[in-house]
């Protein structure tokens, strides 16, 4: 076994010896060479007449611009506002601390090592947390864990849409250069995509609408969905007398849904508390969707400019969109599904506690 070496340099209770014999009038030269403190140690310990070191590092307050009362005006100017500059703020600092100027870079060394960095602004509804919108978004997650206890079949659906403008808005050039993609000069209508999804059976259905989606196009589709579910072997295995819980939200499509489609004694309509995306995990799947359609366009862009075998660019374009809506679907499978529901469970349970959302997925 090694032996444990001695620390560096001699010990705080070395130099004090050394330091009191100095100061009984002993030999202090003596002492030291006997506790192993070397002669220039021990002459800086008796003339500082101390042994405790000075601490080493951090900020020389004598020095520094930025103090701990202008870090926590800098940290309150970003929770106010994250969108101001540095600029902005240096103005702000000017201004609340007369006689100090920093620079931009200084600015921003300190807002990086406050753990403040650059993001994506995202906008937040001013009532998407208020509490009359809170309290529907329990009553929502009540009634959706009442129907999960009961084993009901639980089906979410909503549209989204796409163009030809679709594409990543990351891309890879020289440096220099810029990132260029060449597209036609108008997007041309959208392409709307209506799906519906189920932890049971991952994509239950779906349809393809050019242009805007009406309201008895609407109803005709939930009336599709509830058709899909209870014909399915899925249903006939697992759910028989168990009623069809459709979840919806409050989309223009989507108004007098409840009117307008057949009623069935086992299908449920319920619907999304305001400002709610973030509890239904179909809009995570159409994430993956639309990441799917723009890795098919990326590889099929020369085709926006022909019109192949169709009688107009617009037609053509349109039947590509199609195509890529038909190829991309697949990617919405069961395990995607019940992932997204399990991310949105947490959601849930917020709700169940009355706490504020982050809007958006």
């Amino acid at each position: 076994m090694r032996a444990r070496s001695k620390p560096k340099g001699p010990t705080k209770a070395e130099k004090m010896r050394v330091l009191v014999a100095y100061k009984n009038g002993d030999d202090w030269k003596l002492v030291a060479k006997h506790n192993g403190v070397s002669v220039t140690t021990a002459r800086r310990v008796v003339n500082n007449g101390h042994v405790n070191q000075k601490p080493r590092g951090g900020a020389r307050m004598g020095r520094s611009k930025v103090t701990p009362a202008i870090r926590e005006a800098l940290e309150r100017y970003v929770d106010q506002n994250c969108s101001y500059t540095l600029t902005a703020m240096k103005e702000f600092v000017a201004n609340d601390f007369p006689g100090t100027e920093l620079s931009l870079q200084t600015i921003s060394r300190h807002l990086i090592g406050m753990l403040y960095t650059i993001k994506a602004v995202r906008i937040e509804p001013v009532t998407c947390n208020s509490d009359a919108n809170k309290i529907k978004r329990k009553a929502f997650v009540e009634a959706l864990l009442q129907h999960q206890q009961e084993g009901d079949y639980i089906v979410y659906y909503d549209e989204t849409n796409f163009n030809i403008y679709c594409h990543r808005t990351l891309g890879r050039a020289k440096k220099g250069q810029r990132a260029t993609l060449v597209l036609p000069p108008s997007k041309g209508p959208n392409l709307q995509v209506q799906c519906a999804v189920s932890a049971e059976q991952g994509l239950v259905c779906h349809r393809l609408e050019r242009g805007s989606i009406k309201m008895a196009q609407n109803a005709a589709f939930v009336e599709e969905i509830y058709q899909a579910v209870t014909s399915s072997a899925t249903w006939d295995a697992n759910f028989q007398g168990k009623k069809v819980v459709i979840v919806l939200d409050s989309a223009p499509a989507h108004s007098q849904t409840e009117q307008r489609v057949q009623p069935h004694e086992d299908l449920v309509l319920l619907r999304l508390g305001p400002y709610s995306p973030m509890l239904n995990p179909i809009e995570s799947c159409f994430s993956v969707l639309k990441a799917h359609i723009k890795r098919f366009l990326a590889s099929r862009t020369n085709l926006l400019f022909e019109s192949r075998e169709f009688n107009s660019f617009l037609e053509s374009r349109m039947r590509l969109l199609e195509e890529a809506a038909r190829e991309s679907l697949p990617c919405i499978t069961q395990s995607l599904v019940i992932g997204e529901a399990m991310f949105c469970q947490r959601n849930v349970e917020k709700a169940l506690r009355f706490e504020d959302m982050s809007y958006g997925m």
